[in-house]
């Protein structure tokens, strides 16, 4: 059998050595936990951050539109989402949330609602009911799309968007997101969202204080520090 030339066995050598010199210069870099991990891996180490602040905000009735997002189910679980099964942190979020449209109503502000699912207007929470001149729109997570609510909003002059609905992370957080990005201001009352689960509401709290795009049109806040 023939054997390797002194030149070829120069080669492999040389090259085996580089190689050899390459893992071990990059070894730390290959075999470090950051390449290693992913966040699913460290899941159980990702601690939440402080809470963010409520702020108190006077808003302007005339340019400012409340929207109450798929209030539907409460009678009826096949109805919709906000139900005693599967979210019974809606339910229990109704009579806040009835101060605060009592309070728009009074000052003659524009309300619009939504439906999900399956619901029509009689499905919305009794409590809740719309009046027959305030519109309600349905679609997916997003009220914007497939609606005419930007349209109805423009046709107002609304600049300002109160969001409250279910689910925080669904309907709440698409449509206030939307309007963000679309050069609304937000006022998101964190006691008018809910979610099958805290973690669900606190995300999205999070979420629109820090986000960019949406942060800087968001004032976080509680129904109670809403003044007209």
């Amino acid at each position: 059998m023939r054997q390797p030339s002194a030149t070829t066995r120069k080669a492999v050598f040389t090259f085996s050595s580089c190689f050899a010199a390459f893992c071990t210069a990059f070894s730390p870099v290959l075999t470090s936990p950051a390449m290693a991990q992913t966040i699913i891996d460290e899941w159980h180490e990702a601690k939440p951050p402080a809470p963010p602040e409520l702020k108190p905000v006077t808003i302007d009735p005339k340019t400012t539109a409340l929207l109450i997002l798929d209030f539907n189910g409460a009678q009826d679980p096949t109805k919709g989402p906000c139900n005693e099964k599967t979210k019974p942190r809606c339910l229990a979020s109704v009579p806040k949330v009835k101060t605060l449209l009592d309070q728009a109503r009074a000052k003659e502000m524009l309300v619009v609602f939504s439906l999900a699912g399956a619901g029509q207007p009689q499905d919305i929470a009794t409590a809740l009911a719309p009046l027959a001149s305030e519109p309600i729109v349905k679609s997916g997570a997003d009220k914007f799309i497939g609606t005419n609510l930007r349209s109805i909003l423009a046709d107002k002059g609304i600049k300002t968007v109160i969001v409250t609905g279910t689910a925080s992370e669904g309907a709440v957080l698409d449509t206030a997101t939307d309007a963000a990005l679309n050069g609304m201001n937000i006022v998101l009352p964190v006691d008018g969202m809910s979610s099958t689960e805290l973690y669900g509401e606190q995300y999205v709290a999070w979420h629109m204080v820090n986000a960019p795009g949406v942060s800087q049109k968001t004032t976080l806040t509680s129904i109670g520090l809403i003044r007209f």
